[in-house]
């Protein structure tokens, strides 16, 4: 038999966990309620200026993630043409160029994109990542084979509007073929998002502005964490198809236009 105060610990535990869980997402709520686009922007800014790793010579030499490499085998073809987006200090470009891809970065940091201009040019490929605006996608329809957004970035889009808009230029610039994301998964315990939820809602529709998600959070920037069903709808929100997904510490997906024709060999898959 399980002791009395044993049992009370226990009930104790959980209350207080949950009461972290609650306050957590009141706060995350709240700010997520009342900070525009443009603020949201500057935490971004403020969170990766403050993270010395993602300057580092190392951690953007490090090459691509095993999941990562699992894409490029198997979507990607030899010397096909690729832009990265959310590139950072170029870990992406730089891994995918010494694979003998034509490669593009862009990335919205100044800091982040000089220091991938820097290292692009010193491995003799000339200043391949250049600053982008936070918004939109840097390069036309039919500009690139493929797309790779960069690791993260996506879920740092503080919108589904802005998101959908985003996949559907990315698969425009690459005509239709494959654009790889990846993300935050939404966890099981989903209290401290549920709070979120609740308390930023009712702000956003003050403001006008466009409502909150289950999955929105501040980590300490805003980021959304997802569910697969989420990432397939927001993927057939801009015409896409979910080609392929795979879960680990990340999640990931690779998403393109649903006609586009399968070959083998040499150029577009």
């Amino acid at each position: 038999m399980t002791p009395r105060w044993l049992r009370l610990h226990l009930a104790g535990e959980r209350l207080l966990e949950g009461a972290v869980h609650r306050a957590r997402g009141a706060w995350d709520g709240l700010w997520l309620g009342l900070l525009t686009p443009d603020q949201l922007a500057l935490l971004d800014r403020h969170f990766y200026d403050g993270e010395p790793v993602y300057r580092s010579e190392a951690h953007n030499r490090q090459g691509l993630f095993d999941w990562e490499t699992h894409v490029v085998d198997t979507h990607l073809w030899a010397g096909c043409r690729v832009v990265v987006t959310g590139a950072g200090g170029g870990r992406e470009v730089l891994a995918l160029l010494a694979r003998g891809h034509d490669v593009a970065g862009f990335e919205p940091n100044p800091t982040l994109a000089a220091l991938g201009a820097t290292l692009t040019a010193a491995d003799g490929h000339g200043a391949r990542v250049a600053v982008s605006a936070r918004d939109g996608f840097p390069v036309g329809p039919g500009s690139t084979d493929a797309v790779v957004l960069g690791w993260g970035s996506y879920m740092l889009v503080p919108t589904r509007s802005a998101r959908v808009a985003l996949l559907r230029a990315a698969a425009a610039a690459a005509g239709g073929g494959p654009v790889l994301l990846s993300y935050f998964r939404l966890p099981a315990d989903r209290r401290q998002f549920r709070t979120a939820l609740r308390v930023a809602r009712p702000l956003r529709r003050w403001r006008g502005a466009e409502p909150p998600l289950l999955g929105d959070a501040l980590a300490p920037n805003a980021v959304h964490h997802f569910t697969g069903a989420q990432i397939a709808e927001e993927a057939a929100a801009a015409g896409l198809v979910v080609a392929e997904r795979g879960d680990g510490e990340y999640g990931w997906a690779v998403v393109r236009a649903p006609a586009r024709t399968q070959e083998t060999g040499e150029g577009p898959p």
